[in-house]
């Protein structure tokens, strides 16, 4: 498996608390057992190098079919993760959050307040410039959830409710009625599932 060196101190930014036992399958077959995080600032996967504990970026995402942690699936799409939640029709969830600037210290000692930006390793002013930020000092914002779901062969995006039940027109009430009494956080994986199969409990 190819390795990208990467220094990464602050674990806040990972989708899971520690690196998890994960196995790699390749497109060709192949099969890599390592420990495994994602990055959801960076949209990478880490793995720690057994060679000298370090963690690496896995720098070939392109020849990867699936990555497997314990029961928890997730597919490449283009180098960035994404998770397959196995109920019909299938959800899909990406793991996103904001990227904001450490806090510098003002007067007295004090944070300021910082800037949340939504790109990593820069941004470009007007005048074309580009301003690099250091990664050391990118710390995690907010966490939110991009989500899929399959229907008639394809995926339809959602981000947030209004989206979700404009794919579901004729129970724009029902699902309203059932977003509202069961108090779905949009960002909760498992509710989200829950209203999913409630939309279509048919299929399930």
């Amino acid at each position: 498996m190819y390795a990208a060196n990467a220094q990464q101190k602050d674990t806040s930014s990972f989708l899971f608390d520690e690196f998890q036992n994960a196995v790699v399958i390749f497109k060709d077959g192949s099969q890599y057992h390592e420990k495994m995080n994602y990055n959801i600032l960076l949209e990478k996967f880490f793995f720690i190098d057994r060679a000298d504990q370090t963690k690496k970026i896995l720098s070939n995402p392109q020849d990867v079919r699936v990555i497997q942690f314990g029961n928890r699936v997730f597919y490449m799409e283009g180098d960035k993760g994404i998770e397959i939640i196995p109920i019909n029709p299938t959800l899909y969830v990406q793991y996103k959050g904001n990227i904001r600037k450490e806090a510098s210290k003002g007067a007295y000692g004090q944070a300021s307040e910082t800037t949340y930006i939504r790109t990593y390793g820069g941004i470009y002013g007007n005048g074309g410039e580009r301003f690099e930020f250091d990664p050391e000092k990118l710390i995690l914002g907010n966490r939110y959830n991009n989500y899929w779901i399959e229907r008639k062969g394809k995926k339809k995006s959602f981000k947030n409710f209004k989206q979700f039940i404009k794919l579901y027109p004729d129970k724009k009430e029902e699902i309203e009625k059932f977003i509202k009494n069961n108090r779905i956080d949009f960002n909760n994986v498992e509710q989200i599932k829950t209203l999913c199969i409630y939309v279509e409990p048919s299929t399930n």
